[in-house]
């Protein structure tokens, strides 16, 4: 007597006669999976110069999907899971606010896929009902603790480079476009006697809106809170060499000498924890959804009856 499922694969070829069409790929509890369904799916990652080997871990792969998928079938059935029309529209809708397009461009974007609105729509319900489906049997096991998003949060931050800035002001005196020796000469003596007059007690501000020739001169040589990396590199490496409340050396770049004050000195801090809580949890909460979910699934394949005939 022919079981059920060697019946679904056997086609009459002649009266009397039966012929063997299809295979048996896998059995998963009453569910057939049939050679011709895994070669199917598994067309579109297929190439003819695929050797044995290749093929043999595709179809494998296939299978291994395939089965799943399956397994998810039989318990959306069990469940009764199902999707109203009404709900369909309204993840519709969501849709399109989310993505700030029209149905008509969604509709384009639809059929440049190669489908119907009708046919996308069949399987945005296929996916919400997945959907209630994980709720049903996954959400509920996930949980993220406050914990476990402050120390992502501690671990972005420190994966990221954080600027050091620097809150200066300068004195700057300028030569020309081609100077020579003597005028350099001239320049730098200039900016020593004025470093002079600082060291010996005037204020740095009095003297920069004195003498100084840079832009910022009527704001006492003030170039306010600025990040290293953007600094001219003779000026970030002068302020190497000095703390909060000195004052560089002469410093010659190609426009002329600059004597720079360092008032302040601070690492730029990340995004506040704030405004990166909420994304934080949610990357966290679906990396646990899709770990749980394959925990689910591997408990669900393991009580299930699977037999693999291939």
């Amino acid at each position: 007597m022919l079981t059920p499922y060697l019946l679904a694969v056997l086609s009459a070829a002649a009266p009397g006669q039966r012929e063997l069409v299809d295979r048996v790929a896998a059995v998963v509890n009453d569910d057939i999976i049939t050679l011709s369904e895994v070669q199917a799916a598994a067309k579109p990652y297929a190439s003819p110069d695929d050797g044995e080997e290749r093929k043999k871990m595709l179809y494998t792969d296939i299978l291994d999907q395939l089965i799943n998928e399956r397994l998810l079938g039989q318990q959306i059935k069990e469940a009764q899971i199902d999707v109203t029309d009404d709900e369909v529209e309204r993840a519709m809708q969501d849709i399109l606010r989310q993505n700030k397009i029209t149905e008509e461009e969604l509709k384009q974007a639809v059929e440049a896929r190669g489908m119907s609105v009708g046919e996308y729509k069949v399987d945005l319900k296929s996916q919400l009902i997945r959907l209630k489906l994980i709720d049903l049997k996954v959400r509920s096991r996930v949980v993220v603790p406050e914990s476990d998003i402050r120390a992502e949060y501690d671990n972005r931050n420190r994966g990221q480079s954080k600027d050091e800035m620097v809150t200066i002001s300068h004195l700057f005196f300028r030569w020309g476009e081609s100077p020579d020796p003597a005028e350099k000469a001239r320049v730098m003596a200039r900016a020593t006697a004025a470093r002079q007059r600082i060291v010996k007690g005037e204020d740095f501000a009095a003297v920069a809106k004195e003498i100084s020739e840079g832009p910022t001169a009527a704001q006492g040589g003030s170039l306010g809170e600025l990040a290293r990396k953007g600094l001219l590199p003779e000026l970030d490496k002068a302020l190497m060499s000095i703390e909060p409340g000195e004052m560089s050396p002469p410093v010659e770049t190609a426009n002329g000498v600059h004597v720079v004050l360092l008032e302040g000195r601070r690492f730029k801090e990340g995004t506040p924890y704030a405004e990166m809580r909420d994304r934080i949890y949610q990357d966290l909460y679906q990396r646990r959804v899709e770990e749980q979910m394959k925990l689910w699934l591997e408990e669900l394949r393991a009580s299930s009856a699977v037999d693999i005939r291939i």
